[in-house]
């Protein structure tokens, strides 16, 4: 199996096509498996998939959760593979380790994309979601997986694989990764993000109320996804990939 050996953890990965590279990255306990249809875009570039250390098929000790320390996760899968630029796309929370990477390691980034992306969290609602989330992870794990996968697709076989991949996740690595992204900001440092940046959001997802704080300090392009909250990759993935595909071709091909 691919997989690169950083420090005691053995960070697993998918890798696909040819072309602009592109490393995707998970939220908490979903694992690459959430990039289920995003592995179609290897017809255009190069795709990369790793599972952050606590999640999936990456194996090693139990370790303490930091936005930076998974940054230089994917780092290390990039260094692995010899790609001295990659375009950093992450969803959700996975956003939080994408913003920075590219502002700790700019010579490393090509592009960011962000899906359902902030760059703090800024509403008492999406607070709540969080410690929310963090409750359930620990006491109630199972639910909060089966909720979070069939949220995600109604396809019954996709479904099972988010599930059962998230029945991997460490769970206490899975709750310090919420409180991690409760607690990251990085809206002071976004006038130093100097490469192009793409925003997706669904237009019913309330996180999207962060594009406000987006403008006021970088230039971005954005696309909403009509008739979708917060799935976009699972549910809109027509459309979510041909976002991407416009975007990464405009900007680096």
């Amino acid at each position: 199996m691919p997989a690169v050996l950083n420090g005691d953890t053995n960070i697993f990965y998918e890798i696909k096509g040819h072309g602009v590279p592109i490393i995707f990255i998970h939220p908490p306990a979903m694992g690459r498996k959430v990039f289920y249809y995003q592995g179609l875009l290897a017809e255009h570039f190069q795709v990369i998939f790793p599972d952050l250390s606590g999640n999936g098929d990456t194996t090693g000790p139990e370790k303490k959760v930091t936005i930076l320390g998974y940054a230089e996760e994917i780092r290390a899968v990039l260094d692995h593979l010899n790609i001295d630029k990659a375009v950093i796309l992450g969803y959700s929370s996975g956003g939080a380790i994408a913003q920075e990477f590219a502002l700790s390691f700019p010579e490393r980034t090509l592009g960011v994309i962000l899906s359902g992306g902030f760059p703090e969290v800024l509403s008492e609602a999406f607070r709540y979601e969080h410690i929310l989330g963090m409750y359930f992870v620990k006491h109630f794990p199972g639910f909060l997986r089966y909720i979070i996968a069939t949220s995600h697709t109604n396809d019954k076989e996709v479904r099972n694989e988010i599930l059962d991949h998230m029945k991997k996740a460490n769970l206490n690595m899975w709750f310090e990764s919420y409180d991690r992204s409760l607690h990251y900001s990085c809206t002071d440092r976004l006038q130093n993000l100097n490469v192009p940046l793409l925003l997706i959001y669904g237009s019913r997802d309330f996180v999207n109320q962060h594009l406000r704080s987006y403008r006021r300090y970088v230039s971005f392009q954005t696309a909403i996804i009509k008739g979708i909250s917060h799935q976009v990759p699972t549910k809109k993935w027509q459309l979510f990939n041909q976002v991407i595909t416009g975007f990464v071709q405009q900007q680096f091909n």
